[in-house]
């Protein structure tokens, strides 16, 4: 938990000052945008930590109803006191990427990152793997009723590109059945999820002990065409990092060079096609883990900078048309 206030002071205590960027905190989603994706009997469960021991477990965080015993007998009062925390701290994830998905889709952005969010293991009726809510779920949904004249016409895509070590099964599942929004996926092939595994649109399974040249190589010869078929004008990028070497659950073996290398992609891709883009933090369990707190940072960081040089290069065209 603490590698996200880690990876915020890392970007803070960097010397920005010649790029454009603000920190802003994230506001909590409300019950109703929570709604569009997830069943109500388990929202207001997991709002009133009653959900079972079981559901607890599975999604890894101590939400437990008393009632089954076992509140009472295996969670301390502090323990309790961070239950109400990761309910809080799950709708201010999802609440962020709903926001930011305002900001590029409203407010003018042409980009937003979160440090935060990428919660793709959450399923309309459940949660897993640290994952309560599904945030790009929520947030797609939010803009699919707040935003309905950006969505008209069969062409109106929305791309998720999950390149999380882990699949992302929640949002794979979730949108299953709704062909304006694009899943792709590349994952460790032997990695969690094994038993709740659902089809993307697009997945790309990687052998264990993968490393940078044959990831970068099923990512450069896949992506391009996704977006090319289905032109996207807003693309979600769950930027995890746990594809890492030195990652204790990723099983690949990507270095910080290679996801650098892998972070650009996605986003020339995005300028290329001049789609609008909300990125995630998604998963990194490095030991240790300032590891993954350098690759994370990386992923803004690239985008600041690109952000920069594509708003110079247009003041300098504009300049040259005038």
């Amino acid at each position: 938990m603490e590698k996200y206030l880690m990876t915020r002071k890392a970007i803070e205590k960097e010397s920005w000052k010649f790029l454009k960027y603000s920190m802003r905190s994230s506001p909590t989603a409300t019950k109703e945008d929570v709604l569009l994706v997830h069943d109500m009997e388990y929202v207001e469960r997991v709002l009133t930590q009653k959900l079972t021991r079981e559901e607890a477990r599975t999604i890894g965080f101590p939400m437990s109803e008393e009632s089954d015993g076992y509140a009472s007998k295996f969670l301390s009062e502090d323990e309790t006191k961070r239950g109400e925390q990761h309910v809080t701290r799950s709708l201010a994830s999802t609440g962020g990427t709903i926001k930011m998905t305002r900001d590029v889709l409203e407010h003018g952005f042409m980009w937003a990152g979160q440090l935060a969010g990428g919660t793709h293991h959450a399923f309309a009726g459940h949660g897993e793997g640290f994952c309560v809510f599904n945030d790009i779920a929520c947030a797609v949904r939010v803009a699919q009723r707040d935003y309905k004249e950006l969505f008209e016409g069969e062409d109106r895509n929305v791309l998720i590109v999950d390149l999380d070590v882990h699949q992302g099964n929640g949002t794979a599942k979730i949108f299953e059945n709704d062909k304006n929004i694009i899943t792709y996926s590349i994952h460790g092939d032997r990695n969690y999820p094994w038993k709740t595994r659902m089809l993307s649109d697009y997945d790309i399974a990687l052998p264990d002990d993968c490393e940078d040249e044959e990831y970068l190589n099923a990512l450069e010869t896949s992506l391009p065409k996704v977006f090319e078929k289905h032109k996207p004008f807003l693309v979600y990028f769950q930027a995890g990092v746990d594809a890492l070497r030195s990652d204790s659950f990723g099983r690949l073996s990507m270095t910080r060079e290679g996801l650098r290398r892998r972070n650009n992609l996605v986003l020339a891709l995005c300028v290329e096609h001049e789609c609008k883009l909300v990125t995630t933090m998604g998963g990194g369990y490095a030991k240790p883990i300032e590891r993954s707190i350098e690759c994370h940072s990386d992923v803004f960081r690239i985008m600041a900078l690109k952000h920069k040089a594509i708003m110079e290069e247009r003041k300098y065209l504009e300049k040259m048309v005038t």
